[in-house]
């Protein structure tokens, strides 16, 4: 799974935090600030043995319709540029679109290829694994429900 950066600030300090994470935001919803050590609930992160994953994790079908839309995208942009470019002139936004789809339409290959072959769900798995082994912990379940999770 592709590395992301998430950031947030503190409710109690306003510190602003930066952390890497999965591109779905698995993980613990209970942060901990850098600065102040205060703990607060983050619903952007998903603790998958009770949210479960997001259906998109696993579904080819939405990479093949984003590879195809994005290809058609950089298609078009690239047609656009060249054509610009024969009057004369040519815009750098176009030939920044024009790429930006390209590279888009082969992440979106790249994750097809993973859930294809598998990869995807030895990811989930691992991350369910974790899932579970925080919520083996007695404090962390407290934790959890105090800040209104039905565990």
């Amino acid at each position: 799974m592709t590395i992301s950066v998430a950031e947030w600030t503190c409710p109690e300090c306003k510190t602003k935090n930066r952390e890497t994470c999965n591109a779905w935001m698995y993980g613990s919803p209970i942060r901990q600030c850098k600065a102040c050590r205060s703990e607060y609930l983050d619903r952007r992160f998903r603790e998958v043995a009770i949210d479960g994953f997001d259906p998109r994790s696993n579904n080819p079908k939405f990479y093949m319709k984003g590879a195809l839309f994005l290809l058609v995208l950089a298609l078009v942009a690239g047609g656009l540029a060249f054509y610009q470019h024969t009057n004369g002139y040519y815009s750098v936004k176009v030939l920044a679109v024009a790429g930006a789809s390209a590279l888009g339409s082969l992440a979106c290959l790249v994750m097809l290829a993973r859930i294809k072959m598998g990869f995807q769900s030895k990811d989930n798995e691992k991350y369910m694994a974790e899932s579970k082994a925080r919520l083996a912990d007695p404090a962390y379940v407290e934790k959890l429900r105090k800040y209104g999770y039905k565990v």
